[in-house]
């Protein structure tokens, strides 16, 4: 593992395959000691919605084999709100990195709709070989998607570690809502948690099942249709919200009851099964006895504990608006 900063000579080896694309190193960022080295930004235009972009290069070479090549493109919003995505990937060639890079262009990085404005960020893992056109084949992981939503920023952070089945969710109002019920997200699906809210922040959870790359499009496209699903809630009346997805929240409840029920079917067992006429050395009786131990390791060994809760039962909202108008909130006591 080297030691030394980057010399001279190691930066001109460094950046030729990258001034050949039009990267130029930005020596007053770039980082010696660290072996870091960040290129000037890059103006870009996306064609899909004439928004202009910040395109900047980052090379890191910390074990001297290795390579981290990343890619970070702001976008400013015609209301000045920033939103930023970024590809990562790591290899011991340079050059390969950066083409690898430049296969996916920025375009596929942001969706611009009615009401909302998405950037999704990318781990990418190359493959064997190139495609038809050239480009050399790599895989897409999700690691982050960010959207704005009228005043709300929304952030879904994919786990890190495979074996984690829940991406984090956390929503930031920067206006005051009212009575935001805690199904929002939880209609959309059983893998979607409740709405828990920390001080200004809501936050929620998605499962994600399977393995990449299927994984990667299936929470893309949940995640999508998560931020359409909250431009639809908040365009609409609150009481909308109900009377539209009344089935979806009453699934809801159900969901939320299962432990309850279980734990309520158990007692019910073991008192119907005090009654049966079992001998005392029964494997039904031994298997019954022992059956509560069983369940509590099993409960202990979950990754989140199971809340047993009597669920509320789901009521229209009477509220006339979701956000307080912009002149009350603002006023002063």
């Amino acid at each position: 593992m080297p030691t030394h900063p980057l010399t001279h000579h190691e930066i001109l080896t460094l950046v030729e395959p990258f001034t050949r694309q039009g990267h130029h190193p930005d020596l007053a960022a770039t980082n010696r000691l660290e072996r870091r080295l960040v290129f000037k930004p890059v103006e870009r235009t996306l064609e899909t919605s004439e928004s202009e972009l910040s395109e900047i290069l980052q090379l890191e070479n910390r074990d001297g084999n290795t390579f981290r090549l990343t890619r970070t493109l702001t976008c400013v919003t015609p209301s000045d709100k920033k939103l930023e995505a970024k590809l990562e990937i790591e290899g011991t060639d340079p050059a390969d990195l950066l083409a690898c890079v430049d296969s996916i262009a920025p375009e596929r990085q942001f969706r611009f709709g009615q009401g909302h404005r998405i950037a999704k960020s990318y781990r990418l893992i190359r493959g064997s070989g190139f495609t038809l056109d050239g480009a050399p084949s790599v895989q897409k992981v999700l690691t982050k998607m960010s959207a704005h939503v009228d005043d709300l920023l929304v952030t879904a952070t994919a786990p890190t570690f495979k074996a984690d089945p829940e991406a984090l969710i956390e929503i930031k109002p920067t206006g005051e809502y009212k009575a935001v019920p805690d199904d929002l997200l939880a209609v959309l699906g059983w893998d979607w948690g409740l709405i828990q809210r920390r001080k200004d922040i809501w936050k929620s959870s998605l499962r994600l099942r399977g393995r990449e790359p299927d994984r990667s499009n299936r929470a893309e496209h949940k995640l999508e249709r998560m931020v359409d699903h909250l431009v639809q809630t908040f365009t609409e009346a609150p009481a909308r919200f109900h009377e539209r997805l009344v089935g979806a929240r009453w699934q809801v409840v159900l969901r939320r009851a299962i432990p309850l029920l279980i734990s309520l079917g158990l007692i019910g067992a073991a008192a119907a099964s005090s009654r049966l006429p079992l001998a005392d050395d029964s494997p039904i009786r031994m298997m019954m006895m022992n059956l509560p131990g069983f369940l509590m390791v099993f409960v202990f060994c979950m990754r989140k504990l199971p809340v047993i809760e009597v669920p509320p039962i789901p009521r229209r909202l009477n509220e006339p608006a979701w956000r307080e108008p912009a002149s009350l909130s603002a006023a002063t006591p």
